[in-house]
């Protein structure tokens, strides 16, 4: 599955270089692509999509004004984004207290949320039976699961990008998409199996 953004690493480091010298275009092209992946990703953590859209938004002020400050050449663009978006909802969250299911809980503790992955998923899939089947398992991984499936397959992140996101180490990183996907296929019935889970993790690389 491919990353929703619309511009290539080097392309957001060119951006990203132009940004922190006080370019403006170069700033508002930094939004636009990663505006969307950054509310998707929110929804980890909360539904409220107003809520997630000022985090994100205080986020770019939090950016523009600290610019000078800031590294010119994060080693990912995208990734340092969505690590940085991460640390201010769960903050943002557990002071409004309206986290569901942060991150030092364990795994299958708190309120489930249906992720944004899930309806990547469906679009394998045009039957609706299947579809069905689909939503009603990942509604049941345990919040990290999906958060780390969310990342491989629609962010198309590495491991290792995986882990510093989330911040975690590789082998937690594994764990948690293994378990999902021994639990995805122990579900799934026999019959969709075969085209979906090996679509799904034939790429997976533990």
């Amino acid at each position: 599955m491919k990353n929703i953004s619309t511009n290539s690493p080097v392309e957001e480091l060119r951006l990203w270089r132009k940004f922190i010298t006080g370019d403006r275009l170069a700033f508002q092209e930094l939004i636009v692509s990663n505006y969307r992946p950054l509310v998707q990703y929110g929804t980890r953590f909360c539904r409220d999509q107003p809520f997630i859209e000022d985090v994100i938004q205080d986020l770019f002020v939090y950016l523009w004004e600290h610019k000078e400050d800031l590294s010119d050449t994060p080693a990912n663009v995208r990734n340092y984004l969505f690590k940085a978006f991460r640390n201010r909802i769960l903050f943002d969250l557990k002071q409004q207290q309206r986290f569901t299911d942060l991150p030092e809980m364990d795994d299958e503790g708190g309120e489930l949320l249906v992720p944004c992955v899930q309806d990547t998923l469906l679009h394998i899939e045009a039957n609706t039976e299947v579809s069905q089947q689909i939503s009603g398992l990942m509604a049941q991984l345990p919040e990290r699961q999906r958060e780390a499936l969310f990342l491989k397959y629609y962010q198309d992140c590495e491991i290792q990008e995986i882990a510093d996101i989330m911040g975690i180490n590789r082998q937690s990183v594994s764990n948690h998409l293994q378990k999902a996907m021994t639990f995805l296929r122990h579900h799934w019935k026999k019959s969709f199996i075969t085209p979906l889970i090996t679509y799904l993790f034939s790429s997976l690389v533990l």
